[in-house]
C-alpha cells in the first residue's frame, strides 16, 4: 500500500481556501434567488412599489399588500430557491467538462437552495409564520394544515437529503478510490463557510443584531443540518460517468468570492432602498 508524506497529501487535497470562497458564493446566490429575486418579483407582482432589500428579507415601505398580494410576495422566497436548484441540476448535466469548480459552486447551490426552502417548510408549520404559511393563514383548519406543512416538509426534506448525496457524484467520484474524507472535507467546508456568511450577512441588519441568529443562522446552519448526513449517504448512490479532478487553489475564484462577501454584508446588508 502507497504511502503518501505531508506534502505529498497537500497536493493531493482540494485547496481550502478555494472550497470556502466557492461555499460563500453559492450561498450568497442562494440568498439573492430568495430574497432578492423571489421576493422581489413577488413583491412586484403584488403591487409593491418601495422597500429595502437585505440580505435577510425585502421591507415593505408602501403598507399592506392585501391577502392575495401578501401570498404573492411570502410565496416569492421559496419559489427563488426552487428555480435556482432546479435552474443548477440542469446545468450540472449540461455541462461537458469536468469543471471541478464550477461543478462545486453548482452543487453547493442545488443543496443550500433546497434545504433552505423545505427547511423553511419544517419551520413555518412548527412556529405557525413565515413564507410557507402564508399558504394555510386564514383557514378555519389551521392546526391540519400546520401539520400538513410539516409532513410534506420532512419528506421533501428527506428526499432533497438523497438528492443532494447522489449529486455530489458529479464533483466526486467513486469509482476505484475511496471518496470518504474528501466528501467529508467539501460538507465541512461548504457548511461552516455558507453558514458564516449568512451570519456574517445580517451584521448590520436594519432591524438589528438579533437578525444573525434569527435569520442568518437559521437559512443557513439551521436549515443545512442535512449536509451532516451526506457522507453517510454517498456511498449508497449511483457514481455519474465524469471525470472529477481535485479542486486546486484558484485566485480568481478567491477574490470574486471576497468581492462579493464585502457587497454581502456592506452593502446589502444594511439594505438597498429600491423604487419600481
Amino acid at each position: 500500500m502507497p504511502v503518501h508524506s505531508d506534502s505529498e497529501s497537500a497536493v493531493l487535497s482540494d485547496d481550502r481556501l478555494t472550497l470556502a470562497a466557492i461555499a460563500v458564493l453559492a450561498f450568497i446566490l442562494a440568498d439573492v434567488a430568495h430574497e432578492v429575486v423571489g421576493h422581489g418579483i413577488g413583491f412586484f407582482l403584488a403591487g409593491g412599489r418601495s422597500g429595502i432589500l437585505t440580505t435577510t428579507r425585502l421591507i415593505s415601505q408602501a403598507g399592506r399588500l392585501g391577502d392575495r398580494g401578501g401570498l404573492l410576495f411570502d410565496m416569492g422566497g421559496p419559489c427563488g430557491n426552487l428555480g435556482i436548484a432546479a435552474l443548477a441540476l440542469w446545468s450540472q448535466r449540461l455541462l461537458r467538462r469536468p469543471a471541478p469548480r464550477f461543478r462545486f459552486l453548482l452543487w453547493l447551490v442545488t443543496t443550500f437552495s433546497l434545504f433552505w426552502a423545505f427547511g423553511y417548510l419544517i419551520f413555518c408549520g412548527v412556529v405557525a409564520r413565515g413564507d410557507w404559511f402564508a399558504l394555510i393563514q386564514g383557514s378555519s383548519h389551521l392546526w391540519l394544515g400546520r401539520v400538513v406543512l410539516i409532513a410534506a416538509g420532512i419528506l421533501l426534506y428527506r428526499i432533497s437529503v438523497r438528492l443532494t448525496a447522489s449529486e455530489l457524484h458529479w464533483v466526486v467520484s467513486s469509482a476505484g478510490q475511496p471518496a470518504g474524507p474528501r466528501v467529508r472535507r467539501l460538507v465541512l467546508y461548504g457548511y461552516v463557510s455558507g453558514g458564516l456568511i449568512a451570519c456574517a450577512g445580517a451584521i448590520f441588519d436594519p432591524r438589528g443584531a438579533f437578525e444573525i441568529l434569527n435569520s442568518g443562522a437559521l437559512s443557513s446552519f439551521a436549515a443545512a443540518l442535512g449536509l451532516l448526513w451526506v457522507p453517510r449517504l454517498f456511498p449508497s448512490t449511483p457514481n455519474k460517468s465524469v471525470s472529477t479532478p481535485l479542486i486546486t487553489r484558484s485566485p480568481a475564484w478567491i477574490v470574486v468570492g471576497a468581492s462579493v462577501a464585502i457587497f454581502f454584508i456592506a452593502i446589502l446588508g444594511p439594505g438597498i432602498p429600491i423604487t419600481l
